[in-house]
Order: structure tokens, then C-alpha cells, then sequence
């Protein structure tokens, strides 16, 4: 079995290796967005696969056409990041616009305090960034609503949450369209418990019959 990883912003495939490191058992095919390098789009697989995607990769996503995957399990993920009027729990869309400016003056600086927010105490930044990535990434995040996408998932969604993320949309997962497990630990669950992290991935994959 293929499990397909898609990190969120600000990181990159790297991010994955703790809760690869926990699954052997299974083919991994990891995506990067290239906010410190290459980008890296690998096709999605042609063979029964799982999805497994965090915080803002888990919400790209959910807009996948793929006929082969079996299920997608967002893990500190979200429909929505930006706040609106009938989605209180998102963040003020001003905010991300503010990061947007301040990539061009400072965007290690930027990434920094990102990345303290999510949990990480001294974030160790990679030598290079490339600002003109990070920056159409969150331009994308902005404008990002996949709530209307989420019907036709169906019995296919699965979410790993935690109450105490410090990302407010992220806090109450995928909601009730999806299968919610929630997991104390904060918004980098894959990096603090890859451990349990793998220990429910393996039970999702298991409990779910093929279709």
C-alpha cells in the first residue's frame, strides 16, 4: 500500500521523516512544495493509495482528483484557514496578508516566528528560502475554501486533530464530515507524536473496508 504525503506551508517533505520512520510497512511517496528548493510534484499514484496531508497540504487535498485513492487523513488540517462570516473560528485574513509583505524585508524572520507559533521552541530554518514560493503559498491560503468539497469524500475523511493547536481552524479538524480523532499535542502532531501518529494511521487503514 502507497501512502502520499503533502506537508503544510512554511515546511517541507523532511517534515514526514519522524512518522515515516514509524511506518515501514508501506510504500511512501512524499510532494514538496519548494519553499526551500525544488519543487517536487510526483503523479499521484495509479494504484489503490491513501493520502495523508497536514495542516494546509491536508486542505490541498481535499480538491485531489484521484479515482485510486482510498481516503485522505488530514492531520492538523482544515477546510477553510481564513476567517468569514459563516467560519468565526478562522484567522483574520489581514494577518496572512501582513506575512505576505514582511517575506519581502524579512523572511526569515517570517518563518521564524511561524514556526515558534506551531510549537517548534528554537526553529532550525533551512539555508535557503525561497521567498516568491512562500509567498504564493500563503497568497493561496488566503483564498482557500474546500468546505463545498467535502461531501464527496464521504466515509473517505479522516481527521487527527488537537484541541490545544494554536491554529484556530485547525483545532476542531475537518469537523463532522469527516472521522475525528483527537489527539492532544498541539499543530506539528506528525513532528511531537509521530509515534501515535502511526499507531492511528495504521488502525484508519485497517478498520477501513476497500470499496
Amino acid at each position: 500500500m502507497t501512502l502520499h504525503f503533502l506537508h503544510g506551508w512554511g515546511y517541507d517533505a523532511s517534515f514526514w521523516t519522524p512518522l515515516r520512520q514509524h511506518l515501514p510497512e508501506f510504500r511512501h511517496v512524499c510532494a514538496d512544495a519548494g519553499y526551500f528548493g525544488a519543487a517536487t510534484r510526483p503523479d499521484l499514484p495509479e494504484t489503490p493509495f491513501w493520502a495523508v496531508g497536514h495542516s494546509a497540504g491536508a486542505c490541498s487535498l481535499l480538491a485531489m482528483e484521484a479515482p485510486h485513492c482510498l481516503g485522505l487523513i488530514s492531520i492538523n488540517g482544515f477546510a477553510r484557514f481564513t476567517r468569514d462570516g459563516d467560519f468565526p473560528d478562522g484567522v483574520p485574513e489581514r494577518i496572512l496578508h501582513r506575512m505576505i509583505r514582511q517575506l519581502d524585508r524579512q523572511p526569515r524572520d517570517v518563518l521564524h516566528q511561524f514556526r515558534q507559533m506551531c510549537g517548534e521552541t528554537d526553529p532550525v530554518l533551512p539555508t535557503t528560502l525561497d521567498h516568491e514560493a512562500l509567498k504564493t503559498g500563503l497568497a493561496a491560503l488566503a483564498g482557500m475554501d474546500h468546505r463545498p468539497l467535502l461531501p464527496r469524500w464521504e466515509g473517505r475523511l479522516h481527521s487527527l486533530h488537537s484541541p490545544d493547536d494554536p491554529l484556530s481552524p485547525a483545532r476542531n479538524g475537518l469537523g463532522p464530515a469527516a472521522n475525528g480523532i483527537s489527539l492532544p499535542g498541539g499543530h506539528l502532531l506528525p513532528l511531537t507524536h509521530p509515534q501515535d501518529c502511526a499507531i492511528l494511521l495504521r488502525r484508519i487503514i485497517r478498520d477501513t473496508p476497500l470499496a
